[in-house]
């Protein structure tokens, strides 16, 4: 049964580059200049504002992750302890996760995420060995959340929320 989906607010400050976890400081789009911190290289950085916004990748929180999945935090906490999906990169030099130290994941180790969770079964087996998974968003569902596309639902007399209406935001 599909709902309606409130956007899930990515990190303002810290993005993903390269596979790179860093931190903006400082934007000058009249000089087209951006300065930050590659916390993974543990060093500081300028590039044209323009290539920045074309080669970010959006950071979002475990937290922000899990909701943004339909998972509490503590049964992706538990997926993740299990090595079913792989960890976030951590605030830390390096990529370390740590106690107190943030961790990420980036717009596109959600969608890797979201893959790997319709191939995990959810429940008693079946007899026929065929996979169920529990809850997963489709992809569009995923965007929608994310804030890249617009999905316009209709409610049914009976409660239920219908996706009549989608489009692609670029």
């Amino acid at each position: 049964m599909s709902q309606p989906q409130d956007k899930i607010n990515p990190c303002k400050k810290i993005f993903f580059l390269n596979g790179d976890l860093v931190k903006v400081f400082h934007i000058n789009k009249s000089s087209n200049i951006v300065n930050f911190f590659n916390v993974t290289q543990d060093k500081e950085q300028s590039m044209l504002y323009s290539d920045f916004k074309k080669h970010r990748k959006r950071a979002y929180t475990i937290a922000n992750t899990a909701r943004l999945l339909n998972r509490s935090r503590v049964q992706f906490q538990r997926i993740i302890a299990n090595g079913l999906i792989p960890a976030p990169i951590g605030d830390s030099i390096g990529g370390e996760r740590g106690f107190q130290i943030n961790a990420y994941y980036s717009e596109d180790h959600v969608f890797e995420i979201r893959e790997i969770m319709t191939t995990v079964h959810g429940g008693r087996p079946r007899k026929d060995g065929r996979i169920t998974p529990r809850n997963v968003l489709t992809e569009q569902d995923l965007r929608s959340k994310m804030g890249d596309a617009i999905m316009l639902y209709t409610k049914t007399k009976d409660g239920r929320f219908i996706p009549t209406w989608q489009e692609e935001t670029w």
